[in-house]
């Protein structure tokens, strides 16, 4: 993962000015693997969600990254946009998507067979 960079300001009189940049995606890019995660464990172990309705809580990760891009606006000096982390979600929600289809591929085979 990427350590935030600390910035030193060189138009400031005091040399000693320095202050984090923070990584836009980065804190969306670790709740959403976590709330995904917990998604589809408590689908493999217990039953309780289908992928259907795991699948349809996409919009979640883009509200998520909004917000974490307005907070970090009003309450940051400075922040650049984590590409990884939002080429990261973009890989687990076309993974996601796949493990799905594969599931209802495989329940269903039998009635196509």
């Amino acid at each position: 993962m990427h350590e935030a960079e600390i910035i030193t300001d060189t138009n400031s009189k005091n040399s000693d000015s320095e202050y984090r940049v923070h990584r836009v995606g980065t804190i969306t890019t670790g709740l959403c693997f976590v709330a995904f995660g917990i998604l589809f464990l408590l689908h493999t172990l217990l039953g309780l969600f289908t992928y259907e309705m795991i699948m349809s809580l996409w919009p979640i990760i883009l509200i998520a990254l909004g917000v974490e891009v307005l907070l970090t606006n009003i309450c940051s000096k400075r922040f650049v946009y984590d590409k990884a982390g939002v080429f990261m979600m973009v890989i687990m929600g076309f993974f996601s998507m796949g493990m799905a289809l594969a599931d209802i591929c495989i329940k269903h085979a039998e009635f196509y067979m």
